[in-house]
């Protein structure tokens, strides 16, 4: 088997491959666990960046929905040559989690990073945090959708077979909370199956959203 990084591993066999395989899901809006938490919270940001956004399908929603500026970033040009067809007002930049170097520091109200970060490069996760970190402002909300962890756990990526890849199951918004820097204000976990709400121990079949606020001072009043 090739020895490669699992970013180059992803770029190379899974970026258009993801979207190829998951173009016929429908994607309902009122369904979507990020815009029924920013309705039950009444949160309106003005500029919105989602992390890894396929066609721009939950951005567009969400422009629609609070009227934000939005904008996201995605590896596979065919999700993004998609996106542009269907949703014309939603602008894209081309690129992967760990460099958000088109992004100017403190441009974004809300960011959004749904199933990105369990398959990051162990070697690049700091630096997806960090880059997420500079481009969210001060009192700016992150929210992340993952797989639900009741431990760490790195599992291999089953949809790659050319190289060695991995998932990695962890709680990542741990990551944010431990630096006193980010206060977490939801999290709730899913049945992937049903995509209810779920309170069962049925762990490998969930998955979680965290709502964390970026509060530089909080922990030191």
């Amino acid at each position: 088997m090739a020895s490669k990084s699992q970013k180059e591993a992803f770029l190379q066999y899974e970026a258009d491959n993801y979207f190829n395989r998951n173009k016929s899901v429908a994607y309902v809006p009122e369904d979507d666990v990020v815009i029924k938490l920013l309705k039950e919270y009444n949160y309106t940001p003005k500029s919105t960046l989602e992390i890894g956004c396929n066609t721009g399908y939950r951005l567009e929603a969400i422009r629609n929905l609070t009227g934000a500026s939005v904008v996201g970033i995605e590896p596979s040009q065919e999700a993004i040559d998609a996106g542009k067809q269907q949703y014309p007002l939603v602008p894209f930049v081309k690129g992967t989690a760990d460099n958000l170097s088109a992004f100017p520091a403190d441009s974004f109200d809300l960011i959004v990073i749904g199933f990105v970060l369990y398959v990051v490069d162990r070697e690049l996760l700091l630096r997806t945090v960090a880059e997420t970190d500079r481009v969210l402002k001060d009192g700016g909300v992150l929210m992340i959708i993952d797989f639900f962890a009741e431990r760490p756990r790195r599992n291999a990526y089953q949809h790659i077979r050319e190289m060695e890849a991995y998932a990695y199951k962890q709680n990542y918004d741990e990551i944010f909370t431990a630096t006193q820097l980010y206060q977490l204000l939801d999290k709730r976990s899913l049945s992937h199956v049903s995509k209810d709400l779920d309170l069962t121990g049925d762990y490998y079949n969930k998955y979680a959203i965290t709502a964390l606020r970026k509060d530089l001072q909080a922990a030191y009043k």
